[in-house]
């Protein structure tokens, strides 16, 4: 089996959706992705931005970080990550920036040098690669890191847990900060009451066409979740939970 059929099996599985931000690879994930009869049923598509102004403007990289680490570094390949999982609306995104070859080289950055960045919403990883063929396999070299990171996030894997894909209604306790915004204090599903102990990572998103506001939260149980308020209607949804071993949000 081709990494690329594993990748897609896990996601529908799991019943996730992936989107990709390619730089060097200059689209080839996507290749390999589309290449797998059915993948639209996971693959939602990918942005290919090999120049810096496109990484700001399509998926929000800051300039502040390519000024101040590089587009080919760990900084960038996590914004590019979670600007394409926001701005596509995907469960996972995964990224790829680095320099393929068989110039621009540096001392500090040489040819070979690639950083793959994956956002989800409960982890954000970037792990660094120094690959030694020429143009051609440096890409595909890319391209199989990128395609193994999905791998390993969806299938739990180094002590990970899984994904629980709720999209449940539930009553919220919440209290309104100076801002107006509302902060999520305790919850009730399925008739048990789960009080919030820590939170994490605030986003506002547009899910199935609705905007929402999301918070990733741990309860006393130190069970990981997502809850998300719609805006238009005032109802509050458990998106999603991480049963078993916390992750720290």
């Amino acid at each position: 089996m081709q990494i690329e059929e594993r990748v897609g099996g896990l996601l529908r599985e799991r019943g996730l959706t992936l989107a990709t931000a390619e730089s060097c690879t200059g689209g080839l994930v996507g290749h390999r992705l589309t290449n797998v009869a059915g993948s639209s049923d996971y693959y939602l598509g990918g942005v290919v931005a090999y120049s810096n102004a496109l990484k700001e403007a399509l998926l929000g990289v800051r300039h502040e970080t390519l000024l101040a680490h590089g587009a080919v570094s760990d900084e960038t390949a996590r914004e590019m990550a979670r600007g394409a999982r926001q701005r596509l609306g995907a469960d996972v995104a995964v990224s790829i920036t680095g320099i393929a070859g068989p110039t621009g080289g540096t001392e500090d950055k040489p040819v070979g040098l690639v950083y793959v960045g994956l956002s989800a919403a409960d982890e954000a990883w970037c792990r660094r690669f120094v690959f030694d063929g020429d143009r051609l396999g440096n890409k595909e070299a890319s391209a199989d890191a990128a395609l193994r990171i999905v791998v390993e996030y969806v299938a739990g894997a180094e002590g990970g847990t899984m994904l629980d894909f709720v999209r449940e209604p539930v009553s919220v306790e919440v209290r309104i900060r100076p801002d107006g915004t509302g902060l999520p204090l305790a919850f009730v599903w399925q008739g048990r009451r789960y009080e919030i102990v820590s939170w994490g990572r605030e986003s506002s998103e547009t899910q199935e066409g609705r905007d929402v506001r999301c918070y990733l939260v741990q309860t006393a149980g130190l069970q990981t979740w997502e809850l998300c308020l719609d805006l238009e209607m005032g109802q509050w949804i458990l998106s999603r939970r991480w049963p078993g071993k916390p992750r720290v949000v």
